[in-house]
């Protein structure tokens, strides 16, 4: 017996339909109920980019290359054993944009060779129990005196 009804494959697409937009807004939804666990450091990344981007491209810049991230050894050295030294820490966190009124970062910065081996370190040892923002950079160092050159890993840690 044939019926005479011919809504059987209209009622199966709108039912498809609705099914897959419910789908589509459960995990429109979901995603969001993740976000308070999320870390918070949102303006501490904004300070170590910003602060990468001042020590690789104006404070440690070499002067005879006209390239971006390259570096001069005898700056680095210089800004490693003066300007983190505890007396001009915060003159230099200054100079970074890392000091200002509302909120005071603090700076860790290492050297790395590329197969990870620490070259240099400077500035107070990362925390355990903070939030800690980091920005890596490819750098090519430079010794402008002998014209050895090493690739190495600039990074800037702030918290």
């Amino acid at each position: 017996m044939k019926s005479e009804s011919a809504q059987i494959t209209i009622d199966y697409i709108a039912g498809i339909g609705i099914f897959l937009l419910a789908v589509f807004f459960v995990f429109q939804f979901v995603s969001g109920l993740f976000i308070p666990f999320q870390s918070g450091s949102d303006k501490d990344t904004v300070a170590a980019d910003r602060a990468s981007t001042v020590l690789v491209e104006q404070m440690l810049h070499a002067d005879s290359s006209g390239a971006l991230n390259v570096i001069d050894q005898g700056k680095l050295y210089y800004f490693n054993n003066t300007q983190m030294n505890s007396q001009n820490y915060q003159n230099t966190t200054i100079q970074l944009g890392l000091f200002i009124k509302e909120t005071v970062f603090d700076l860790n910065v290492s050297v790395a060779y590329l197969n990870g081996t620490i070259m240099n370190q400077s500035g107070p040892a990362l925390p355990d129990n903070t939030d800690t923002a980091q920005t890596k950079r490819l750098v090519l160092i430079i010794n402008s005196s002998t014209g050895y050159n090493q690739n190495a890993i600039l990074s800037v840690s702030v918290w």
